[in-house]
């Protein structure tokens, strides 16, 4: 809602341009907010599953490998299931996911205010469209996906959309990618600690490297801290 308002006082002042500090966090702390609420939080966080999740699947098509399914679960949690040749393919497919979120988030955040950052929305519109198409196949899944294009679609549609909204509407789907998944390895972290069967992605890598979980889930901590800090530099000149 607060970001509906200063969307409305904005438009009442001559448009949109760059976001600013003020927008920045209203943004944060609302996205903050959200993620916390049970049901609401979930579709947000999806789109962060939804990334993850493709991050995995195209590594595996690169490294010669195959995809058999994607779930997008009703607890914003996901899984991809590939079938890849070699330790060292698998490795990769594995360090995919949390590594291309926090990589992801910094190039949405790079696109504000560059010409071509409409084109973003073309490709969440064709990664939701291959998603369907070839891999997801649960009900939550499907759904969210269909209205995660439709959304998308109807920017790409509606007169001026993306020239007034795109780098407000980039900033926030950056923040949210980018927090999700500094969150989701803080919880893996936590996992393999105290419950190392459950830290998927980190077992899967400790299974073929024989180094404790505890490493890697510490590694893509460490990864989305930095990129984080990256995506700071980034955005201080939108913030002083």
């Amino acid at each position: 809602m607060a970001l509906i308002c200063f969307a409305i006082k904005q438009k009442r002042r001559g448009g949109f341009g760059m976001p600013d500090k003020t927008f920045i966090i209203i943004a944060l702390i609302s996205i903050l907010l959200l993620i916390r609420i049970k049901n609401i939080g979930i579709v947000f966080r999806s789109v962060n599953t939804l990334i993850h999740e493709l991050s995995h699947a195209f590594v595996a098509i690169l490294t010669g490998g195959e995809v058999l399914e994607i779930k997008l679960n009703d607890n914003a949690s996901g899984s991809c299931t590939t079938k890849s040749k070699g330790k060292f393919k698998s490795f990769l497919v594995s360090s995919a996911g949390y590594i291309s979120s926090a990589i992801f988030s910094y190039l949405l955040f790079y696109s504000i205010g560059r010409e071509w950052n409409q084109y973003i929305f073309y490709f969440f519109l064709i990664i939701s469209i291959i998603a369907l198409v070839f891999w997801i196949r649960n009900l939550y899944g499907i759904i969210w996906t269909l209205i995660f294009a439709s959304i998308n679609l109807s920017l790409i549609l509606i007169p001026n959309a993306i020239t007034n909204y795109a780098n407000y509407i980039l900033l926030v789907f950056g923040l949210l990618i980018a927090i999700d998944n500094f969150l989701a390895c803080i919880t893996l972290l936590n996992l393999s600690i105290f419950s190392p069967k459950k830290a998927s992605d980190a077992v899967n890598i400790a299974k073929k490297t024989h180094v404790p979980a505890f490493f890697w889930a510490l590694f893509f901590l460490a990864v989305s801290v930095f990129i984080g800090y990256k995506s700071y530099l980034l955005l201080l000149p939108l913030i002083k």
